[in-house]
């Protein structure tokens, strides 16, 4: 009798931690698993093959989850000095494009993450740009209320 209890208390410990394990794999969004999510800083812009030899400054973009976590879909905020943007992203990560749409408006981009640099590549008004944004270590020393409107 002994050791049927044991087999049986046995049992419900396998079927509880496998239970756990179960939901916290299931808990990690595919967006973390690409790496985009986050706040990242704007560190150059590239137009036409020409680099501006002024430092970037202030523009930020912050990458969140949405509520389904099997997706390549989010939310994500822009801004900077006089400008906040918000809106939705998604990712197609079969030909590195990121979709953004907000205010009416859909940009498609090339995308390419390396180690903490995010690159995105664009036209507009017929001038190719490439951009490199840094992730954000700290981004609790920037937000919205630090901006001017």
């Amino acid at each position: 009798m002994k050791y049927k209890n044991l087999k049986i208390l046995f049992v419900f410990t396998l079927i509880a931690f496998s239970s756990c394990n179960k939901e916290e794999s299931e808990q990690i969004d595919n967006l973390e698993q690409v790496g985009v999510l986050g706040q990242w800083k704007l560190e150059t812009r590239v137009v036409n093959g020409i680099s501006s030899l002024t430092v970037e400054c202030c523009d930020y973009i912050e990458f969140k989850t949405n509520t389904e976590p099997s997706d390549l879909r989010g939310e994500f905020r822009a801004f900077g000095a006089g400008y906040e943007t918000n809106g939705v992203f998604e990712l197609n990560t079969s030909n590195n494009t990121i979709q953004f749409d907000y205010d009416a408006t859909q940009k498609l981009y090339g995308f390419q993450i390396i180690d903490d640099i995010i690159t995105f590549t664009y036209s507009d008004n017929n001038q190719n740009i490439i951009e490199n944004w840094r992730k954000d270590e700290d981004p609790s020393s920037t937000s919205s209320s630090n901006i001017r409107n």
